[in-house]
Parts: C-alpha cells; structure tokens; sequence
C-alpha cells in the first residue's frame, strides 16, 4: 500500500465524470486501501477516485469523527436527501481554499461494499455534507462549483491568531490562478 499523491485542481481528471465500476477485483481492493491511506494521510473526511487520478466511481469517507472507522464506497449514488445546511467547506483537491456550500442536511446513498454487497449509507450534518461533496466528484464537479463567491478564502497558518489560522478572501480567478502555478510546480 501507498500514499498515492493528490491530484489539484486544474488537472482535468477532476471534471470527468466518473466510470462506473464493472468488477470488485485485487485491483480495486488495493486502490480503495491506497485511498484510504491518502486521505488519512492529508487528514481529509473523505476522497474520490478522482482526487488520486483513477476515474472511477468509488469514494473513501470517514464515518466517525475520529476517523477510526472508514467506508469504501463504489458506484455510489444518492437516492434520499431534504433539508438544506449551509456551511464552510474544503477540498483535498484544493488545500486551504475555503468556501460556504448549500448542502442538503440528510443524504441517504446507496453503494456497494468492497465485497460486491449493496450497502445503504445515512447520513446528517457533516456526514451528508462529506457524502454530497464527494459524489459531487463522481460528476466531474468541485465545491467552488457551487461556493458562495463573497465567502471563497484561503486559510492561512498563523500561529498569531487565536484559531491558528488567518483568512485571507480571495476571487475563483485568483485560487485558479495560485492552483495553475502549484500544479505546473509540480509537473517540473
């Protein structure tokens, strides 16, 4: 197993939509354990195929706040949601943005396990947030899609401030911009 690296914002694999898994394979159980793994890793709730650059429609969310219990789930879609929550959201996709999201408030989706078995998955609150964020990956859409303009800003580490953290405001234009130069860094 492996860390995979973190695909940014920019790379067109994050706007494709996802290819629906066909078999539960070797293959595919190494790829949800390196996703976990990943997103552990970047402390992150949740992580699609995407993100690690597999176009494929299977998600990792944590499902507990302590993150000791994580869920793989593939072909996921959501078949039950009402209620709205607005709130702050990230993306791994896109470190240290920060933006408000009209989400639904409870989400049920339907999936299968690892093991092929059809699981249904509930959840409120920050759960359905992280459920709706990440399928919204299987569709090739980020959270900035759906942001609130005047609240988009970066998070910047101050050790000055009492949260430890300054917000700095920034435009979709300028994180476009600061995301283009991190990835092309990276492509060198």
């Amino acid at each position: 197993m492996a860390v995979r690296r973190i695909v940014y914002c920019g790379d067109a694999r994050l706007r494709r939509k996802a290819q629906r898994v066909r078999e539960i394979s070797d293959d595919l159980h190494e790829l949800l354990d390196e996703m976990r793994e990943t997103m552990l890793e970047a402390d992150g709730l949740g992580l699609a195929g995407a993100q690690v650059g597999e176009c494929l429609a299977v998600v990792v969310v944590r499902a507990d706040s302590e993150g000791t219990e994580v869920i793989d789930l593939i072909n996921p879609r959501i078949v039950e949601q009402e209620g709205e929550q607005d709130g702050h959201e990230g993306c791994l996709s896109l470190p240290t943005l920060r933006g408000m999201v009209l989400r639904p408030s409870r989400v049920v989706v339907e999936a299968f396990d690892r093991e092929g078995e059809e699981i249904e998955v509930e959840g409120e609150g920050l759960m359905a947030r992280c459920l709706a964020h990440e399928l919204d990956h299987l569709q090739g859409r980020l959270f900035i899609d759906a942001v609130d303009p005047e609240s988009l800003a970066w998070l910047r580490p101050d050790r000055r401030e009492d949260s430890g953290y300054r917000v700095e405001p920034t435009t979709l234009a300028e994180a476009q911009e600061a995301f283009d130069r991190l990835r092309s860094g990276r492509e060198e």
